[in-house]
């Protein structure tokens, strides 16, 4: 029965760790860096996919000895290119927009919660009313609406005496018999 060392093997193994380390940090924080701010916003599940796949590849190419260094860079290279393409062509058609990263949901309007909304996203009107009062508003009258975000959010709408386009066309309400 083979024995593996556990605590040392050999300085070759310390100096490739430390190098891939180095160099692999140094080309992630450039790719990352010319990707642009998008790449590192909140994160909805598209985001959360692509951050868990740039993690798993970049541990594999500092760990394993099966991962040279051109490979691993090829893969970061490969998984930002398919964040920043498609992040790109969604920005382009609303429709894939909305497949990618989801729709924001309504919770409460006109100061009103929706027990569908809050059930289906698994959220509490304490939870709501944390976000309402985090805004520094305490009567739940005074909210026209609650939205959860794509990246889990909730963003507070406050009740407007002015006319105009509202932020809340594209939050949707899993609850269509309950409009105004």
């Amino acid at each position: 029965m083979g024995h593996t060392p556990f605590y040392f093997e050999s300085w070759y193994n310390v100096e490739r760790t430390v190098t891939l380390s180095v160099v692999g940090f140094a080309a992630l924080f450039i790719m990352l860096r010319v990707s642009g701010k998008r790449t590192l916003s909140k994160l909805n599940v598209f985001d959360f996919v692509f951050v868990v796949a740039v993690g798993s590849v970049f541990a594999s190419m500092i760990i394993s000895k099966d991962v040279t260094l051109i490979e691993g860079i090829a893969a970061l290279a490969t998984l930002i290119g398919i964040q920043m393409g498609l992040s790109y062509l969604a920005a382009r058609f609303p429709k894939l927009e909305r497949i990618i990263n989801g729709e924001p949901t309504l919770l409460l309007t006109h100061g009103e919660f929706i027990p569908a909304a809050l059930m289906k996203e698994r959220v509490t009107e304490e939870e709501v009313r944390g976000a309402i009062r985090a805004e520094g508003v305490t009567r739940v009258e005074d909210v026209n609406a609650v939205t959860m975000e794509n990246d889990g959010t909730l963003t507070v709408a406050w009740m407007s005496k002015k006319p105009g386009e509202t932020s809340l066309v594209d939050a949707k309400d899993p609850d269509p018999d309950n409009s105004d």
